[in-house]
């Protein structure tokens, strides 16, 4: 049997480069640490630093449960989902419960995020007609190239996702990271056509945020495409009358498919049906958001009108500025033909719109999708040059968003 070079296999490589520019972006995150503790007079450890806001209340919620409903605290922890808690909680029960829960947070946090860094450029790299026309393989199966391209490509995906701005929430208490690895092994599951899996890693993704149940629209689509690219009907012949009965008859023949799709909310589910027992209200999560949102606009286009034309308190005007930009790179992202990703990259961000503008920066880049559209964005830009100058403005403003991190500064609310 043919023995396979490890140092010539893609996924080698791919592990190598984003250990690499991993390794670099933590180490400039502890650096960073030092440099706001010699500026502010401060002497505070980087754990406490990297855990700001709602890292606070997930360390609640890892040691203490969810807040009991006869608890006075009118900002019940019923509006934060279970799995990201349950794994922290089992990864500190290895630990003998004696390890700090922000570091088991920041760990699972940063293992999460890696592993879907991983699972994404495997995606795009699929998709890549240039790079899949120079790859050849090995006697194993494995991808083997020289190009230097894909070194390139990794490093670019690399520096987007562990050093671009508001990534930072991936090295902390926060479900950004677990959720970005759900929702990039959901659609490199639906790559591989293995469309069961997919429907765990939405249902996963369901059960670390509300959002997560909106992957079932990114789901159909690709049954759908999946679908009318079938030749068993002429193309010629091929209408959409066609095509959509087609798939509407495959959808439901095909128990994998159906089961698939039914999978995806399973676990916002399951999470409505513990709060039903637990407090009484299925809908809790949602309920409860009140207690952070009190004011009332017209659904999306209102509360966009108001932020972008200052009618919010200042540091939520860039916020509503932000969001435009989003849609305009998930517009994008459907005219290069990123169906199910565009459309999924909308619906995400349109149910944080449907109340308000806070948070959604970090909403927009923790929707995954965003940083795909972003990469394909600098990807096609051929001036190596120029590409490096933007990575290095991305981590310059990554860098100056950390320093206020560290500063619980309001404008990251």
């Amino acid at each position: 049997m043919q023995k396979t070079d490890i140092k010539r296999n893609q996924n080698y490589k791919i592990l190598m480069c984003l250990l690499a520019t991993f390794i670099l972006s933590r180490l400039i995150m502890v650096i960073m640490a030092l440099v706001y503790n010699n500026v502010m007079g401060t002497d505070h450890s980087f754990a406490y630093l990297m855990n700001q806001w709602d890292a606070k209340r997930y360390q609640f919620i890892i040691e203490n449960g969810y807040t009991y409903p006869l608890d006075t605290d009118p900002q019940a922890n019923w509006a934060f989902f279970p799995l990201y808690v349950m794994v922290c909680q089992f990864v500190k029960l290895l630990t003998f419960w004696q390890l700090d829960t922000f570091w088991v947070g920041m760990i699972v946090s940063n293992v999460c995020i890696f592993v879907g860094a991983f699972f994404g450029i495997k995606y795009i790299l699929n998709i890549n007609s240039n790079y899949s026309s120079t790859n050849s393989y090995t006697a194993q199966g494995c991808y083997v190239s020289d190009d230097s391209r894909i070194s390139e490509g990794v490093i670019i995906w690399g520096c987007i996702v562990f050093a671009a701005p508001y990534m930072f929430y991936c090295c902390s208490t926060y479900t950004e990271g677990m959720f970005i690895m759900f929702i990039s092994l959901f659609f490199y599951c639906c790559q591989q056509k293995k469309y069961i899996l997919a429907g765990i890693m939405s249902a996963a993704a369901s059960a670390t945020r509300i959002v997560g149940c909106m992957l079932v629209f990114a789901l159909i689509i690709e049954l759908y495409l999946d679908c009318v690219k079938s030749k068993t009907v002429p193309q010629a012949e091929f209408t959409f009358l066609s095509k959509l009965k087609k798939f509407l008859y495959q959808i439901f023949t095909e128990p994998k498919h159906l089961m698939a799709i039914l999978l995806c909310p399973l676990g916002t589910f399951l999470y409505m049906t513990f709060l039903r027992f637990f407090c009484g209200d299925a809908f809790a999560f949602k309920h409860v958001q009140i207690a952070w949102r009190e004011d009332s606009y017209v659904p999306v286009i209102g509360v966009l009108w108001k932020a972008c034309t200052g009618q919010f308190e200042p540091y939520y005007n860039y916020m509503g500025w932000f969001c435009i930009g989003a849609f305009f790179v998930y517009g994008y992202m459907i005219r290069r033909k990123y169906y199910s990703m565009g459309v999924f990259g909308i619906v995400s961000l349109l149910v944080p719109l449907t109340s308000h503008v806070m948070s959604t920066c970090r909403f927009v880049v923790g929707s995954y999708v965003f940083l795909v559209g972003i990469y394909d964005l600098i990807n096609r830009i051929k001036n190596k040059n120029v590409v490096s100058i933007i990575l290095v403005i991305l981590v310059m403003i990554e860098l100056c968003l950390l320093f206020l991190w560290y500063n619980s500064n309001g404008w990251l609310i």
